[in-house]
């Protein structure tokens, strides 16, 4: 099998990462490709990050590594079959550390791998105790991992274009009245239909349903505006502004619409940087959004020197301020009244 940019597979078994966190890495390269005998990128960065007990730092740059190949979409789960000359042990006999079990990485994931290494370690659990904590802060920073969405599908043009005319359709029997920046129209059944807070809603024989009038509170008439377009065609008409999109993906969250929230998320990605990364992280917190808090831990891990900076200032937001310090390896302190709550 030929395996492609072995300097890169180096770079991960060895933990460089330095070298695995640059420019040098092509954008299209498959962070869940098998290497024949290494397997998936995470796997061949668990042996030496398991053994070397200088990684039972927080602050290691082993965890920094990780965290990256994870926001770039390497998958912890991700098994690796048949692979060749795939054994490791630690240790040997007669030395302060005794040798241990055999491991095969073949057949294993990368989260079942630590396991099985952890397993080994613990026959010797007093020698071994650095790598049996380097297992278990492993096992913790796997865990930070959250799968991709489903992939979006393409609609024919011809479909966009029928429901682009029925949102333009004048005859909407359901009135949005988006605080004091006006009012847009749109159809009870298309918005029952999409979401159960507003079936609820036109449903109950309070305002909003004998009247067809809804209230809509904290976005701009663009927003909402973005917010149906998506609704009804799956696409906004041309490329909608940051502040825009945050609006639409609120009303889409507070109504619970979630393939709007997921457009607007996709988005968002896109426009992640050094400005906009503290109020991104901040709404992605907030917002449960696990594509857009990938690529703001990817930004940060891949521009760290100024995004310390930047994370320093006192009007970045403390949500996000705390996220990313834990991540580029600075958590803050706890304070005593927080240890003493423990």
């Amino acid at each position: 099998m030929a395996v492609s940019q072995q300097w890169l597979w180096e770079a991960l078994r060895s933990g460089k990462d330095d070298v695995v966190i640059s420019r040098l890495v092509p954008t299209d390269w498959d962070w869940n490709q098998v290497h024949p005998s290494l397997g998936t990128p995470l796997m061949a960065i668990v042996p030496d990050g398991l053994r070397l007990s200088s990684n039972s730092s927080r602050t290691a740059t082993i965890w920094k590594l990780i965290r990256f190949c994870m926001a770039q979409g390497a998958d912890p789960r991700k098994v690796a079959h048949h692979l060749e000359n795939s054994r490791s042990t630690w240790g040997s006999e007669g030395t302060a550390y005794p040798k241990l079990d055999a491991v095969d990485r073949s057949g294993h994931s990368a989260l079942s791998l630590v396991f099985a290494f952890r397993r080994a370690c613990c026959k010797f659990e007093k020698e071994y105790a650095a790598q049996i904590a380097n297992a278990d802060q492993m096992l913790s920073v796997f865990a930070e991992f959250v799968p991709e969405e489903d992939p979006m599908v393409l609609v024919p043009e011809g479909t966009v274009e029928m429901w682009e005319q029925l949102l333009q359709d004048e005859k909407g029997d359901v009135e949005l009245e988006v605080m004091d920046w006006g009012t847009l129209k749109a159809h009870s059944s298309v918005l029952r239909t999409a979401s159960p807070v507003l079936r609820a809603l036109l449903s109950t024989p309070m305002k909003e349903g004998l009247c067809g009038h809804i209230h809509v509170e904290g976005v701009s008439l663009d927003s909402a505006q973005l917010f149906l377009r998506l609704m009804y065609t799956g696409s906004p008409s041309m490329r909608p502004s940051m502040g825009v999109l945050l609006g639409a993906l609120d009303l889409a969250h507070r109504w619970q619409v979630p393939h709007i929230v997921v457009m607007a998320e996709n988005l968002l990605v896109e426009m992640v940087t050094k400005e906009t990364l503290g109020e991104l992280c901040d709404f992605a917190l907030l917002k449960a959004l696990p594509k857009l808090m990938r690529a703001c831990r990817s930004y940060a891990l891949m521009n760290h020197q100024e995004v310390e900076g930047a994370v320093n200032q006192e009007d970045f937001p403390v949500r996000a301020k705390r996220e990313l310090r834990h991540l580029l390896g600075h958590p803050e302190k706890r304070r005593r009244s927080d240890q003493w709550c423990r």
